[in-house]
């Protein structure tokens, strides 16, 4: 129970690596705001968790605009009196070229805009004011190394690290730690999505993981709550690698 009513929100709340979080927070006592892009999705969550005996709220709305961070922390603190965690998980990729490639504006806004929206929000509302706060971001292994096919998701997912060092910095000394955990290759709906564009584009990459399989998404919201946790006290502007092993290997090999 290392979450006992805490207030939590979590945007991408309602599916893969933000609802195995969910359910884990939840599960050690936090009070949880899900947030998701479609309603229904969050609401399916929040009924989750109550009927586990939970606490929980959907705070449904597009991570991607301002003023949706802005409300729904005013939401969060009204209800409860404050924001004690945020986890900025929801994230989304393609498959373009470079040179045609149309999707910048909608892959950064949800990918490295929201972080800092919700960020802001989040601390501006509760944490700077109370003088304690503790936020995770979610990057990527494509924040630290390219591959071809999406540069806005590439791009973004890089400036996530330095948005978290940024924010770690400035508000270390107002009691707000702030971290990011970078997952490898995981089983979650965007992977999937991006195989049912091109099949065969994960086939080589599942050889080259070191430990051998791909994470799930249970394994994320484990680091996730490690960095959240009073067990983490003393880490913040940490970039937590959680990818069995792939950034560890030299590009020019395969596995033993």
């Amino acid at each position: 129970m290392r979450f006992k009513d805490k207030v939590v929100i979590i945007t991408g709340g309602g599916s893969g690596m933000g609802l195995a979080a969910t359910r884990l927070f939840a599960g050690e006592g936090a009070i949880v705001a899900v947030n998701d892009v479609k309603e229904a999705t969050a609401a399916a969550a929040v009924a989750e968790v109550t009927a586990a005996g939970g606490r929980a709220i959907a705070i449904p709305g597009d991570v991607s605009k301002r003023e949706v961070a802005e409300s729904s922390v005013a939401r969060v603190v009204k209800e409860f009196g404050r924001v004690d965690i945020l986890l900025n998980v929801a994230g989304i990729a393609t498959i373009q070229p470079a040179e045609t490639y149309d999707a910048w504006d909608r892959i950064t806004g949800v990918d490295l805009d929201g972080p800092f929206y919700w960020s802001q929000a989040a601390a501006a509302q509760s944490m700077l004011p109370n003088g304690s706060g503790n936020i995770v971001n979610v990057s990527s292994l494509a924040g630290h190394v390219a591959y071809p096919g999406d540069v806005g998701y590439i791009a973004a997912k890089a400036g996530v690290l330095g948005l978290t060092r940024s924010l770690a910095i400035e508000w270390a000394r107002k009691g707000i730690r702030v971290n990011c955990v970078s997952p490898g290759f995981t089983d979650t709906q965007i992977i999937r999505d991006m195989e049912a564009i091109d099949p065969n584009r994960f086939a080589e990459r599942k050889k080259r993981i070191p430990m051998a399989r791909a994470a799930q998404p249970e394994e994320m919201a484990k680091a996730m709550a490690f960095l959240a946790s009073d067990d983490a006290s003393y880490i913040t502007g940490v970039i937590l690698n959680v990818d069995g092993g792939q950034l560890a290997l030299s590009s020019g090999w395969s596995p033993a």
